[in-house]
């Protein structure tokens, strides 16, 4: 059986098992929404100039919300035995009966919807599906690249695939999209151990966006630059940041500060907020898109199937809405479409990009100014206001001289900042967004975001 057929067999498996489910459900639920989901995907590892392991593997899951008489329950079933589907089921009904109410869940949306079918062609690409063994061919590309540059190792991952989701509730709703992914990262390595670079390129498609050989390059650049690195001197400095850096100390403010269920929960920065307050430099805004073309967070609808939608949350620095989903909604507000059943999730955060190149910006920065390429074990003191945190930058960090003539490596120094003073001293962009989604960031969603130029930023380092 070839791999399509095969394929095939395995989304009409899916499609029966969720007819299955549905059948149980509605003997004891009052509502309910079955996510199946089918997932075939491939990961790249390579380390020392060569690849280590390239597989591929395929699944079949459903996300289950249950609910009776707001009770509430989630789970995910990847056992596809009926007998194992039977007993969670019976278990999940006892724990609706012994349950205490739900407060946070109001109702599932009453469908059906119309969605928006242009987005499935700017989230699905064939050429993913058919990449098979031209994707090594791009991760050794990339690789060369790298060690041109100047880096003596590479390593990093490349992990591609696609997915089928099939949506189903109590109320109406049977809609599905197809999905591809590509996320690639690779670093750089240098005969000095604590000169290193990492760059990374994500899309949903092989032609928009994503490029390992400019990204094998960029990391590179930026290992052989680092080399000969002293300990930075502690103090008061403008910062450039890359756009990776913005998914750790930029987006945490739209992707989680902003969230409804955060808000209720105390554990937001902005509690006490509302539309209409002063939130950031007047160059800043800030929105969440479900609809962003090649985003990989972008698809027709989210977990209660409502279509996605583009939800301003800062305008020129002025708060403007908060995302939220059904039952989080307050009366007369629609759901920004940012489903979690129970709690929101952000999709693709997207910043407006400003006039600059990143050489204008190096340019323009008065005083002391660091070029930032990485961060990484990013901390926060308190999710109170301000949103205290440190971030440590942990690949080519530099002193910019001479407006941008001369970049002087630095190493040991760490940030020290708050959400509030980030987005309110934030003072130039760079021109262009880039997609990006880094591994445990702190915002955990995928970013959209420039270079950013940010003033008076204290950096910090060790006594030892």
């Amino acid at each position: 059986m070839d791999a399509k057929t095969e394929k095939k067999k395995k989304h009409a498996n899916l499609n029966d098992l969720i007819t299955y489910i549905k059948g149980k459900l509605e003997g004891f639920c009052t509502e309910w929404a079955i996510s199946g989901i089918y997932s075939n995907q491939n990961h790249i590892r390579f380390s020392e100039k060569k690849i280590d392991i390239h597989k591929n593997w395929d699944e079949i899951r459903f996300n289950l919300f249950l609910s009776k008489k707001r009770r509430t329950s989630e789970i995910t079933i990847s056992d596809l035995r009926k007998l194992s589907i039977d007993k969670t089921l019976e278990y999940c009904k006892k724990l609706l009966d012994s349950s205490k109410r739900n407060t946070n869940f109001k109702k599932l949306p009453m469908g059906p919807f119309t969605y928006d079918n242009s987005i499935q062609t700017q989230i699905f690409d064939e050429k993913v599906v058919e990449l098979h063994e031209n994707a090594t061919d791009l991760v050794e590309k990339s690789i060369e690249a790298c060690l041109q540059q100047g880096a003596t190792r590479a390593a990093g991952s490349f992990f591609y695939g696609d997915i089928l989701n099939i949506l189903e509730t109590s109320e109406g709703i049977a809609a599905s999209f197809k999905k591809t992914n590509l996320n690639f990262r690779i670093r750089a390595f240098a005969e000095d151990m604590y000169a290193t670079g990492e760059a990374l390129t994500v899309s949903t498609h092989l032609n928009h966006g994503f490029d390992p050989i400019s990204a094998g390059e960029e990391a590179g650049q930026i290992c052989k630059q680092a080399i000969g690195g002293k300990k930075g001197e502690p103090g008061k400095y403008n910062i450039i940041i890359y756009p990776k850096v913005s998914t750790e100390i930029q987006a945490p403010t739209a992707a989680l500060a902003m969230n409804k269920y955060i808000m209720k929960m105390g554990l937001s920065w902005l509690v006490g907020k509302k539309p209409g307050d002063e939130f950031g430099n007047e160059k800043i805004t800030i929105w969440d898109d479900g609809t962003k073309e090649y985003g990989l967070a972008t698809s027709p609808f989210d977990e209660e199937g409502v279509p996605r939608t583009r939800t301003v949350l800062i305008k020129d620095g002025v708060i403007q809405k908060f995302f939220t989903n059904t039952s989080l909604s307050e009366k007369g507000e629609e759901s920004t479409a940012n489903a979690g059943i129970i709690i929101p999730k952000p999709t693709n955060t997207v910043f407006k990009p400003g006039d600059h190149t990143l050489e204008e910006l190096m340019e323009i920065s008065e005083g002391p100014t660091l070029l930032i390429t990485s961060t990484w074990y990013t901390r926060y003191q308190s999710y109170a206001p301000p949103g205290v945190f440190s971030s440590l930058p942990k690949d080519g960090m530099f002193l910019v001289e001479d407006r941008g003539k001369r970049l002087t490596p630095v190493r040991e120094l760490r940030i020290n900042s708050n959400q509030y003073e980030i987005l309110e001293n934030t003072i130039a962009l760079g021109k262009n967004n880039k997609q990006v989604a880094t591994w445990l960031s702190t915002s955990n969603n995928t970013v959209f975001a420039p270079y950013m130029l940010i003033k008076d930023i204290k950096m910090t380092t060790g006594t030892k």
